[in-house]
């Protein structure tokens, strides 16, 4: 306790903290020791700050998103012989010996979908402030012919770039847009009238539709790339480069969306193709993705022109910025540079373009390459301001193509 507070301060905060009456005001005044201390407003707030602090040093343990796994001794399903208003019947034993608890249960369209054999296991899960029953099902990987690399970039215009040059989702982010338009214009409506908008049918209603759109339209489109590639390793950024890149652009009332339904479902359907096809997914950094060029390795930020448009500043490639990034993907798969640091991912990258200097390909470039790598900041950082740019390219003085 810090020695600068009063004696009585320091009584008043014990009694608040034995009483558990530090977030409630249940007294004016306190018995301490046969002395009876007044409670100040400054020492109920001093105990809450001193809580606060220890709490945000000490954190509780959180009991959210826990799941009740229960087996066939304690939860038994069956199909019903009788009553045929309900699909599938669990029988949950109690403690009171034949007295058991029987949930009737429906099964949705996705539970039919979904091919696999039905286990006798039962998840309880605690979801919003609802306990949800889930039903498991053992999925068998599906016979597919799986071979090569694909690479997946997430843009603002397209949802998903590959880096066979195809673009996914053109209009996604359109919809999108046209909800969030309608959602705020909602909004603002409902503040003036002082009404919340969790009160309001049409805003619910909308949410609903915004979500059941994001869903359907992802899973839509990666079932589109697993159909046409049938890759047996799946490339992507790491999609918490897609949350602060891609989400962040919209409102606060589409983010919330995009990040519960979209980054959640994104990575759900990741999951489903691994266990369905054995297909394996790879994350990697994606720092520096966008600015370096995906034929040279040359990495400058005045290569990126536009949301759209990727030219190299050095050998002059010019295509589309995501599908650009998604080639950059697909190479630092193969140079197996994964999840690791943005200083990392750019050495790694200035290493690719020397090392690209140095073969017979790229030989024309030695001498625009020097011209530019003086000005050039990345390099500086790596590879240090004293070095000169012909001991960056490994002394290949006179040995420059001369067209």
């Amino acid at each position: 306790m810090n020695s600068t507070l009063e004696e009585k301060t320091k009584k008043v905060l014990l009694y608040l903290a034995s009483r558990q009456e530090i977030f409630c005001v249940k007294s004016q005044t306190a018995k301490w020791k046969d002395q009876e201390l007044e409670i100040t407003e400054y020492e109920r707030l001093l105990a809450r700050k001193i809580f606060k602090h220890l709490l945000s040093k000490y954190k509780k343990p959180s009991f959210r998103k826990n799941t009740l796994i229960l087996d066939s001794k304690c939860a038994l399903i069956e199909r019903p012989t009788k009553a045929r208003s309900y699909d599938l019947w669990v029988k949950i034993s109690t403690l009171e010996k034949g007295k058991p608890v029987w949930i009737p249960i429906n099964l949705h369209d996705y539970f039919h979908q979904r091919e696999g054999v039905l286990t006798p296991v039962v998840q309880i899960v605690e979801e919003d402030g609802e306990l949800k029953l889930r039903l498991v099902k053992e999925v068998h990987q599906r016979e597919m012919q799986r071979h090569g690399v694909v690479a997946l970039d997430f843009g603002m215009n397209s949802l998903f770039a590959t880096d066979r040059g195809d673009l996914f989702g053109r209009s996604f982010y359109q919809k999108v847009k046209e909800y969030a338009e309608k959602i705020d214009k909602l909004q603002r409506n409902l503040q003036r009238q002082g009404i919340k908008p969790k009160e309001s049918k049409r805003y619910r209603r909308l949410q609903e539709r915004l979500s059941a759109f994001v869903k359907s339209e992802i899973r839509r489109l990666l079932n589109r790339i697993i159909k046409l590639y049938s890759p047996e390793v799946i490339v992507i950024e790491n999609l918490n480069g897609f949350l602060n890149e891609v989400i962040n652009n919209f409102p606060k009332s589409v983010k919330r969306v995009l990040i519960r339904f979209g980054l959640g479902e994104i990575r759900k359907k990741l999951r489903e193709l691994q266990e369905e096809y054995g297909i394996r997914v790879v994350e990697v950094n994606q720092a520096y993705s966008s600015q370096a060029c995906c034929q040279c390795g040359y990495v400058d930020r005045e290569n990126r022109k536009d949301r759209d448009t990727f030219e190299c500043k050095c050998c002059g490639i010019k295509l589309h910025a995501d599908v650009n990034a998604s080639r950059n993907l697909r190479e630092r798969f193969l140079g197996s540079l994964h999840l690791r640091r943005m200083e990392q991912a750019l050495r790694w990258q200035v290493e690719r373009f020397l090392q690209n200097l140095s073969s017979e390909r790229f030989k024309c470039l030695r001498g625009k390459a020097r011209s530019l790598l003086t000005q050039n900041p990345y390099f500086k950082k790596v590879l240090g301001d004293s070095s000169k740019p012909e001991v960056w390219i490994n002394n290949l003085k006179g040995d420059i193509c001369p067209c």
